[in-house]
Protein backbone atom coordinates (compact mmCIF):
# COMPACT_ATOMS: atom_id res chain seq x y z
CA UNK A 1 0.00 0.00 0.00
CA UNK A 2 1.06 3.89 -0.80
CA UNK A 3 -0.52 6.90 0.77
CA UNK A 4 0.34 10.02 -0.91
CA UNK A 5 -0.73 13.38 0.92
CA UNK A 6 -2.69 15.86 -1.09
CA UNK A 7 -2.73 19.29 -0.18
CA UNK A 8 -6.33 21.08 -2.03
CA UNK A 9 -5.43 24.44 -1.20
CA UNK A 10 -6.60 26.73 -4.23
CA UNK A 11 -7.18 23.15 -6.09
CA UNK A 12 -9.48 19.93 -6.75
CA UNK A 13 -7.92 16.80 -6.09
CA UNK A 14 -6.66 16.34 -9.80
CA UNK A 15 -4.73 19.44 -9.99
CA UNK A 16 -3.16 18.74 -6.49
CA UNK A 17 -2.47 15.37 -7.33
CA UNK A 18 -0.43 16.96 -10.69
CA UNK A 19 1.58 19.26 -8.74
CA UNK A 20 2.19 16.45 -6.62
CA UNK A 21 3.50 14.40 -9.46
CA UNK A 22 5.41 17.59 -10.79
CA UNK A 23 7.37 17.81 -7.42
CA UNK A 24 7.79 14.47 -7.44
CA UNK A 25 9.55 14.57 -10.86
CA UNK A 26 11.57 17.13 -9.41
CA UNK A 27 12.91 15.47 -6.86
CA UNK A 28 13.40 12.35 -8.71
CA UNK A 29 16.19 14.26 -10.83
CA UNK A 30 17.47 16.93 -8.00
CA UNK A 31 18.20 14.61 -5.24
CA UNK A 32 20.52 11.75 -5.79
CA UNK A 33 19.81 10.73 -1.99
CA UNK A 34 16.13 10.25 -2.44
CA UNK A 35 14.83 6.32 -2.92
CA UNK A 36 14.73 6.37 -6.59
CA UNK A 37 12.47 3.20 -6.94
CA UNK A 38 10.21 4.71 -4.39
CA UNK A 39 9.10 7.73 -6.60
CA UNK A 40 9.51 6.04 -9.97
CA UNK A 41 5.88 4.15 -8.29
CA UNK A 42 4.99 7.19 -7.03
CA UNK A 43 5.50 8.89 -9.87
CA UNK A 44 3.84 6.19 -12.01
CA UNK A 45 0.91 5.66 -9.76
CA UNK A 46 -0.10 9.12 -9.81
CA UNK A 47 0.16 9.16 -13.45
CA UNK A 48 -2.30 6.47 -14.30
CA UNK A 49 -4.68 8.38 -12.25
CA UNK A 50 -4.28 11.74 -13.17
CA UNK A 51 -4.85 9.54 -16.53
CA UNK A 52 -7.77 7.74 -15.11
CA UNK A 53 -9.89 9.61 -12.56
CA UNK A 54 -13.38 10.87 -13.58
CA UNK A 55 -12.26 14.23 -11.83
CA UNK A 56 -15.63 15.55 -13.31
CA UNK A 57 -17.84 12.57 -10.77
CA UNK A 58 -15.45 13.24 -7.92
CA UNK A 59 -15.54 16.48 -7.69
CA UNK A 60 -19.28 16.36 -8.12
CA UNK A 61 -19.72 13.65 -5.82
CA UNK A 62 -17.87 14.91 -3.37
CA UNK A 63 -17.43 18.98 -3.38
CA UNK A 64 -14.84 18.95 -0.84
CA UNK A 65 -12.72 17.90 -3.53
CA UNK A 66 -13.45 20.61 -5.88
CA UNK A 67 -10.87 22.77 -4.05
CA UNK A 68 -13.69 25.48 -2.83
CA UNK A 69 -12.06 24.80 0.53
CA UNK A 70 -8.36 24.16 2.05
CA UNK A 71 -7.91 20.52 2.84
CA UNK A 72 -5.98 17.50 3.06
CA UNK A 73 -6.84 14.28 1.43
CA UNK A 74 -4.94 11.39 1.12
CA UNK A 75 -4.43 9.14 -2.13
CA UNK A 76 -4.73 5.52 -0.73
CA UNK A 77 -3.30 3.05 -3.36
CA UNK A 78 -3.54 -0.34 -3.43
CA UNK A 79 -2.50 -3.15 -5.97
CA UNK A 80 -5.79 -3.10 -7.79
CA UNK A 81 -6.67 0.26 -9.22
CA UNK A 82 -9.99 -0.97 -8.38
CA UNK A 83 -9.05 -1.09 -4.44
CA UNK A 84 -7.93 2.92 -4.48
CA UNK A 85 -9.25 5.21 -2.33
CA UNK A 86 -9.38 8.82 -1.43
CA UNK A 87 -9.28 9.67 2.20
CA UNK A 88 -10.82 13.46 3.60
CA UNK A 89 -11.92 14.64 6.01
CA UNK A 90 -14.10 12.00 8.21
CA UNK A 91 -14.75 9.80 5.18
CA UNK A 92 -12.77 7.58 3.04
CA UNK A 93 -14.44 6.74 -0.78
CA UNK A 94 -13.53 4.82 -3.68
CA UNK A 95 -11.72 6.44 -6.52
CA UNK A 96 -14.42 6.84 -9.38
CA UNK A 97 -12.88 5.85 -12.72
CA UNK A 98 -13.40 7.03 -16.14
Amino acid sequence: MMKIDLSLYNCCIHTAAKKYQERAVFRYFSNPRVDHDYLEKEIDNLKYFLENVDASQMRSKYPELSGKETLRAMLIIEDQPKMWQIQFLDQIVDVIWK
